[in-house]
């Protein structure tokens, strides 16, 4: 009968092992690199036409969004505590249709005011004193 008693919690714990072991194998995808991915910006409603993008690169971000193309100067930390600083952004003067001229005002307010990013797998969150905006890795060019 003793014998018994300790049967259960060993089966317990082998079953506790194994729930972990599967838990640590599935694992997140190695984040995309901040520099060179050209992000897509994941807009609640989206737009018509071209999709809204920014890439990151050597101090300098570029990108459309969503009427004009921008470009601005950054500076990010160089200890990983992933805070950005974006200088003031440029952009075309293209008259655009009132979704498009809503969206550009959304992004480059944020992106403007943004202090802050994080990557996990393909999506990226910025985030400062204007909200937040969300991003997706756009596939690599010549790839699904």
């Amino acid at each position: 009968m003793s014998r018994f008693r300790f049967l259960i919690p060993l089966s317990a714990l082998a079953l506790a092992g194994l729930l972990a072991g599967c838990a640590a194998s599935r694992k997140e995808p190695p984040p995309k690199p901040f520099a060179g991915t050209r992000w897509e910006v994941a807009l609640e409603v989206p737009i018509a036409g071209e999709r809204p993008w920014v890439r990151f690169g050597d101090g300098r971000m570029e990108g459309f969004d969503g009427c004009n193309r921008i470009a601005a100067r950054y500076v990010q930390d160089s200890v990983g505590a992933s805070a950005i600083g974006i200088g003031r952004i440029q952009s075309g003067q293209h008259a655009c249709d009132r979704p498009a001229r809503d969206a550009e005002e959304h992004i480059v307010g944020t992106l403007q005011a943004a202090s802050s990013y994080s990557i996990t797998g393909d999506t990226m969150t910025m985030t400062g004193s204007a909200g937040t905006l969300r991003f997706v890795a756009a596939p690599a060019e010549g790839k699904p």
